[in-house]
């Protein structure tokens, strides 16, 4: 019996630890968590539990579904946003540019319907503004958590759930490491695609502009590479960035490595370079391997 205890507690404190994987917020930059997983998969380092705020809630909830990484990579680089943001779906007179029908049939259209369907343990967090708390999210509707963990403010509604109004969960938790590890990750290795909260000086004598629900309607549906300017958009998008940040940066210090593909200079509505940030999320987690393995207590296959 002593024998059988001690082998366990051994196995216990030294093999290997479950892998926990925290998927940060920050719209298009978040494509780069598609080549995050995919070097981690190649290495044999595939997460046992992933946790993802906003467009790490998307992209975590496809992998832990068991969408082959191609395909999530095809879907990604083959992405129109003019998929999610049609006509039909403008909110304008209530405050945001979409209402987020459109949002929802996209991720019915590729997600199962519940977190019980999921291969792989799966959390998102959305924000509560009634009382400005996260809502963690692990059970349940699962199409309607990741929608909740999405909504931007202003780019899309709030979702109503019971008493509470859900926005994107970067308002409360950018990057879920607590949430990897209530989930039973032992190492969690977080993924900062944060932006860089800044914006370009004007030219002298001009002021910046003023934000109107109609440009940003009109940058959304180009999707396109776009250079940080001095535009109501850029200054509200920077001011998101910032404040995304400085949320992020406790939970940042609590986890085991920490992977910051170069994206941050990325537009958060640059879904035109989904190729670049997948690679620079290749590349940033080649350099992390090696600091993995010794976390994790994993070796080379």
């Amino acid at each position: 019996m002593t024998h059988a205890y001690g082998k366990r507690v051994r196995m216990r404190l030294f093999g290997p630890r479950k892998l926990g994987l925290a998927l940060g917020s920050g719209s298009a930059r978040g494509l780069a968590h598609i080549g995050v997983l995919k070097v981690l998969e190649a290495e044999g380092l595939a997460p046992d539990v992933i946790a993802g705020t906003s467009m790490g809630a998307v992209v975590g909830a496809f992998y832990a579904a068991g969408v082959p990484l191609a395909e999530i990579e095809a879907v990604a680089l083959d992405f129109d946003v003019t998929d999610i943001a049609r006509v039909g779906d403008l909110a304008f007179s209530k405050g945001a540019v979409f209402s987020g029908q459109k949002a929802q049939e996209f991720l019915r259209k590729h997600l199962p319907e519940s977190f019980d369907d999921l291969r792989i343990p799966f959390g998102c967090v959305a924000t509560d503004m009634t009382c400005n708390r996260p809502v963690r999210f692990t059970s349940g509707d699962l199409i309607a958590a990741v929608r909740a963990s999405a909504s931007v403010p202003v780019a899309f509604l709030p979702v109503r759930m019971g008493d509470m109004i859900l926005v994107d969960g970067y308002v409360s938790e950018p990057v879920p490491v607590s949430l990897a590890r209530h989930l039973g990750g032992q190492t969690i290795v977080a993924v900062d695609v944060s932006g860089t909260g800044t914006v370009a000086l004007p030219e002298a004598g001009s002021a910046p502009g003023a934000f109107k629900l109609k440009e940003l309607h009109a940058v959304m549906m180009d999707g396109a590479a776009r250079d940080r300017g001095d535009s109501g958009i850029d200054i509200l998008g920077a001011v998101s960035e910032a404040f995304e940040a400085r949320v992020a940066e406790p939970a940042l210090r609590e986890a085991d490595v920490l992977i910051s593909p170069e994206v941050h200079y990325f537009s958060a509505l640059s879904y035109g370079r989904a190729a670049d940030a997948i690679a620079a999320g290749e590349a940033a987690a080649v350099s992390a391997v090696a600091h993995i393995r010794r976390k994790a207590r994993r070796s080379r296959r």
